[in-house]
């Protein structure tokens, strides 16, 4: 596959490069923020998209059999987890399935429990909806983030829904069966919903195994799990998303929200994305994980000349998060002097959380290349500041 090659996004509405000068306020900037990749699509996808825009007629659109099929034929084979057609909900997003299932399953000022640091939607799909946010903070430990069981079932005690995010956006963790197992155990026991985001299911590097909290048998009945072919085969721009709800009536409850806003209507382009993906794309993600591992190792690497920029042990996602503590004194002056000084636009850790604020996050899907060149600044920029006298930002 050609995952070395450059291709310029620049003009192409691309979130991730079109956007870089407003956000960092730079041109030279080398982006390294929005989680998506730098790597052309599986031919199946490419061939499956160009065969349906031959056909001239783009009408409203019905979802096929084949789309069904090709989702269960996913959650089988790449995840050992067998699922029925009427489990599988298409929707918009999964960032939209995060606001309505809190609208839809909780009231004004109840409780939310999520697990930061974490993707910031995650925290603004309760702001918005005047819920109240409830914190079981990970915590890091000899390089690897663990959940406080404590402090979660005490939370849980106050919560009607739990966010989840497995594997964990941005701390790369993937849950082992008994951690599950445990949440599946608490939430049950004291009622609550878990709507678990598991978008980054299909990036897990070897040694690990990602395993759908809805395969838990406590976990079954009380979980809608958001997924979406978006992350794992790069095609965020044009894919929609789908929920797995085993419950007919949290099903009904959960459908019934995109129904009412008509946000459950069939994509052309992204049914056919999607079939191509599960159905004909298995060699690709093969291969772009070994890309993608490459790359990691390769940072792993060059992390060794910065002692004071600590790289987590990655177990899953292209997002690589750094622990900048022992080199900075203000989370604001760590973002400032990656844009100013390193001249790269990475995602700020206190957008993961205030408590987060001296970690940055890293996208790593990007051709070698470009790692090598962003390292490079990177490198420079350290170096000049371990000649300050201060020694730290």
């Amino acid at each position: 596959m050609r995952f070395d090659e450059i291709i310029s996004r620049e003009g192409t509405y691309s979130e991730k490069y079109d956007l870089k000068e407003e956000k960092f306020q730079r041109s030279d900037i080398l982006p390294l923020w929005v989680a998506d990749m730098d790597f052309e699509v599986s031919d199946a996808i490419t061939n499956a998209l160009q065969t349906r825009i031959r056909h001239p007629i783009y009408g409203y659109t019905t979802y096929s059999k084949e789309y069904f099929d090709s989702i269960q034929r996913w959650m089988q084979t790449a995840h050992d987890f067998p699922i029925q057609k009427e489990w599988i909900v298409p929707i918009f997003s999964i960032v939209t399935a995060l606001n309505l299932c809190v609208t839809a399953l909780t009231k004004e000022k109840d409780a939310v429990l999520i697990q930061p640091p974490i993707y910031p939607p995650f925290f603004s799909a309760i702001k918005r909806n005047k819920r109240t946010v409830l914190e079981n903070q990970l915590v890091l430990k000899d390089g690897k983030y663990e959940i406080d069981f404590e402090d979660f079932e005490k939370k849980a005690k106050k919560a009607k829904l739990f966010l989840f995010c497995s594997p964990h956006n941005p701390t790369g963790r993937v849950w082992e069966r008994e951690e599950l197992e445990k949440i599946a155990k608490i939430c049950k026991q004291n009622g609550v919903i878990i709507i678990s985001d598991e978008v980054h299911a299909d990036l897990v590097y070897e040694g690990f195994y990602h395993i759908p909290i809805a395969k838990i048998d406590e976990a079954k009945d009380i979980t809608i799990t958001l997924n979406a072919p978006s992350k794992s085969f790069n095609i965020a721009g044009i894919v929609r998303a789908y929920a797995i709800v085993q419950n007919s009536s949290l099903r009904r409850r959960f459908f019934e929200v995109f129904q009412r806003l008509n946000l459950a209507e069939a994509s052309l382009i992204s049914q056919c994305a999607t079939i191509a993906a599960y159905k004909q794309s298995d060699l690709w993600l093969k291969e772009l994980k070994e890309y993608l591992y490459g790359n990691l190792l390769y940072l792993y690497e060059r992390f060794k000349t910065m002692a004071k920029i600590k790289p987590l042990n990655m177990q899953s996602t292209f997002l690589l998060w750094l622990d900048c503590t022992e080199l900075c004194k203000s989370g604001d002056d760590l973002h400032r002097w990656f844009i100013d000084e390193a001249r790269l636009g990475l995602n700020p850790g206190f957008s993961f959380s205030l408590k987060s604020d001296k970690f940055m996050r890293l996208n790593f899907a990007v051709p070698r290349s470009c790692l090598i060149e962003a390292m490079q600044r990177l490198e420079k920029a350290y170096k000049e500041l371990l000649l300050d006298t201060n020694n730290l930002l």
